[in-house]
């Protein structure tokens, strides 16, 4: 067992000095939990005294900051608390910072063997001794990384239970998978698990029941269906397959829907989370803009539903951009330039050519990293565009909207969510917007927001000879059909398909063609690559 780090935030704020817990005082708790939630970062004095004070910054709480972080450093081992310009940052590793802790036990236990895994996940979930930063978590500088470290805790829970069924303890799995599902209702990991989980406890019918359930619940409140995997979950169940697997007989069970995020780096010290789902020949699956990998898996974020539709012909890497979702960080780097650098790194992951899926935002880092590039075989490009100087005019609206987004996200989220998502129930869209607030901060999001609008990826054009379908929608109300056009009228191999429609992320009726489309495009543009 790792010794417990002395700073801890997996409940209330604590330092441990060796002889229990020091005395903290409100204030001092306050800064602790900024600056571990920013852990890396440097935090501005600016942004400390209005968490601190709640109160915007001012000279006369200036010197009351540097007291206040002088006494903290005092109480934290030597050298984690550091003054760099322009205010204070805290360096903590796992041996000193209770989350990182977690994080480093995760990362090793997807590497392990199932008896190792639990242990080391039976590990990380025993740090939480209540709601993460305690009474601090709803402080602006602190709350993002809060809810990251929530849905942290229910991936672990997931995995546990996973491998709690590898290791043939299917009963105790349920009992996880149904905190978990209490929860987060439509969250279809744990149900698949909890399927797995009672069919291998001799409990079929019950499993059946939660599926029945769940397909219901979904239906009445989002419209949708259970994914494809969930489906083979549920077949599996009906053939007896997982019981008879247990029972050394039978045909291999259908796999439940797994999501195994790992991390590369886009730059050093820059990681990115990726996963990859389904079977076939390789497809990477751009974020249109923020993103989160377990919402695409889920059917929490809407754009997914074309993600999981695409898995039953592809083997789908999925990526969530530096800053959101799995890929969290402060203080990023959100151009271009950035962006291009991450697809290339994601590209890497699998060798060979591969089919690239951008919509939305993506569309200009793809094209360039498409230049010239064998490890793309062929580019699928949805409602998106080439140039955002050319195509976003209007320079009032594109500042009200980044002014909305940075000072107000509750009601920017809310907004975007009718541009990105339009025409889908006030639930639906009250839901979305939520996700978006979770997967990135309101300066991220802000900042991706303004690539999109200053993106140029015109000079590649000349340079992609790879196949292309272009498919958008034409009264998309987030990104002109003009954009399409400045697509096709660059690039020379392209096949052009207009939609009808005000929408910009396809509707649930328009989901199985756009598959066809893609499948059959993607089978094609391979085959040429060979």
């Amino acid at each position: 067992m790792t010794a417990i780090p002395p700073i801890r935030v997996l409940g209330a704020i604590e330092v441990d000095g060796g002889n229990g817990p020091v005395s903290l005082g409100s204030r001092q708790r306050v800064l602790l939990a900024v600056l571990a939630a920013n852990e890396g970062s440097v935090v501005p004095v600016d942004t400390l005294i209005e968490s601190i004070w709640l109160d915007k910054a001012s000279n006369d709480k200036l010197g009351a900051l540097h007291t206040l972080a002088s006494r903290l450093r005092q109480r934290l081992p030597d050298g984690s608390l550091v003054t760099r310009s322009p205010g204070y940052a805290l360096e903590a590793g796992a041996d000193i910072l209770d989350v990182a802790l977690v994080e480093a036990l995760v990362r090793s236990a997807s590497e392990a063997p199932p008896d190792e895994a639990l242990l080391k996940l039976d590990e990380a979930a025993g740090l939480w001794r209540g709601p993460s930063f305690g009474s601090t978590a709803d402080r602006p500088a602190v709350q993002l990384r809060a809810i990251q470290i929530d849905e942290l805790r229910t991936i672990i829970d997931e995995r546990r239970a996973e491998a709690l069924v590898e290791t043939g303890r299917a009963a105790e799995a349920v009992a996880v998978l149904e905190g978990i599902i209490k929860e987060q209702p439509f969250r279809e990991q744990p149900i698949a698990l909890a399927m797995e989980a009672l069919a291998r406890s001799g409990r079929q019918t019950d499993a059946l029941r939660l599926y029945s359930a769940f397909r219901e619940e979904l239906a009445e409140q989002t419209g949708l269906d259970p994914s494809a995997d969930l489906r083979r979950v549920e077949d599996a169940v009906l053939n007896d397959e997982f019981t008879s697997a247990s029972t050394g007989g039978g045909t291999a069970p259908a796999p439940a829907l797994r999501l195994r995020p790992s991390t590369i780096e886009r730059r050093p010290g820059e990681p990115i989370a990726y996963a990859t789902m389904g079977s076939g020949p390789p497809l990477l699956f751009m974020p249109g803009w923020i993103s989160s990998i377990d919402a695409f898996a889920d059917g929490t974020d809407p754009r997914g539903m074309l993600l999981r539709r695409l898995a039953e012909s592809f083997t789908v890497t999925v990526f969530d951009r530096y800053g959101t979702g799995l890929s969290s960080a402060t203080d990023i780097d959100a151009s271009l330039d950035g962006s291009v650098d991450e697809l290339r790194a994601v590209l890497g992951v699998v060798d060979g050519p591969q089919t690239v899926f951008a919509s939305s935002a993506a569309g200009p880092s793809a094209l360039l990293a498409a230049a010239q590039n064998p490890a793309i075989s062929g580019l699928v490009l949805l409602c998106t565009y080439t140039s955002g100087p050319d195509l976003f005019t209007d320079s009032d609206n594109q500042s009200m909207l980044l002014e909305l987004v940075e000072q107000s996200w509750g009601l920017g989220s809310r907004i975007l969510a009718d541009m990105i998502v339009p025409g889908i129930d006030a639930t639906t869209r009250a839901a979305f917007a939520r996700f978006q607030r979770r997967a990135a901060s309101a300066d991220v999001a802000a900042g991706y927001l303004r690539q999109l609008y200053n993106a140029d990826a015109s000079e590649a054009l000349p340079l992609i000879d790879q196949p292309c379908l272009i498919m958008h929608y034409r009264d998309d109300p987030a990104i002109p059909y003009s954009g399409a056009r400045q697509l096709a009228l660059g690039i020379a191999n392209t096949e052009l398909v207009p939609l009808d429609g005000p929408y910009h992320t396809p509707p649930a009726e328009d989901i199985d063609d756009i598959a066809a489309m893609i499948t059959r495009f993607g089978y094609s543009s391979l085959e040429e690559s060979k």
